[in-house]
């Protein structure tokens, strides 16, 4: 069941999508049934909780979506391990941005030994117990060598690594574009039901890394919420963010990017 969330998901569930299914398999015309998903922890669990029978789960996780409030890899991964389900890894190196790191980032994996970083990205998506598989694009041959290198006598990162591995995340995620927190202290009185620290992960994610999938989640943080364009501009927001970031005007770069 590809790309699940909230949105999706309501409609898999009209077309009796994962009925149709199970009953396939029954019949035995489906080996597994499984889902990839994009959304938050909460609707994973629902589904999750709906739908026992799933066998399997894809979802996003690299160390830089790790704990990002719009991807929330980490909260998506525990909520798989609670219910007792296999998880399938994608973008573990995050469309190939965490090769090419800043410089003091660059630094610390290769004081660590002559490993790639595209390797300590996939092994870091390899070690939790619970994951059956890492997916990871290769566009030549040098590519597909490392990658085989990397998960060939696999390692789990050990803890030197591990820390190592923290200190790049923190270096990269200091240059985030707005530096939100994730308190979500300010999408209490929004009017228009803008889920504003997600969209601001997203806006990161588009400006630093470039990255694709940015507009894939923006689309599903708004699905059934406000976009950054249908800020009315009440300030109820600044009042209350504990990092006085200028909320309105951030939302004018987001809607800039994204509307």
């Amino acid at each position: 069941m590809h790309a699940q969330n909230a949105t999706n998901y309501e409609k898999f569930k009209r077309c009796k999508a994962y009925e149709t299914a199970f009953e396939l398999k029954k019949e035995g015309y489906i080996r597994h049934v499984g889902i990839s998903f994009h959304d938050s922890a909460d609707v994973l669990d629902r589904i999750l909780t709906e739908y026992p029978q799933i066998e399997v789960v894809q979802i996003q996780y690299n160390y830089v979506d790790y704990d990002d409030p719009g991807v929330q890899s980490r909260l998506c991964y525990e909520t798989c391990v609670r219910h007792g389900k296999p998880v399938i890894i994608m973008e573990p190196v995050k469309g190939g941005t965490l090769v090419k790191l800043p410089p003091e980032a660059d630094k610390i994996l290769r004081d660590l030994g002559p490993m790639s970083n595209a390797a300590y990205a996939l092994r870091f998506a390899a070690t939790p117990e619970n994951v059956f598989m890492v997916l990871s694009g290769m566009s030549d041959l040098a590519q597909v060598e490392d990658n085989v290198r990397s998960m060939g006598d696999f390692k789990p990162l050990d803890a030197k690594e591990s820390a190592a591995i923290e200190e790049v995340r923190k270096i990269i995620l200091s240059s985030s574009a707005i530096p939100c927190t994730a308190c979500r202290y300010c999408e209490e009185g929004c009017p228009k039901s803008i889920r504003i620290p997600d969209l601001f992960a997203d806006y990161n994610a588009k400006k630093i890394f470039h990255d694709w999938n940015s507009d894939w989640y923006y689309e599903i943080h708004t699905q059934s919420a406000g976009k950054a364009s249908d800020c009315v501009k009440c300030g109820k927001c600044e009042r209350i963010c504990p990092q006085k970031l200028p909320i309105r005007d951030l939302l004018e770069s987001v809607a800039k990017t994204f509307d």
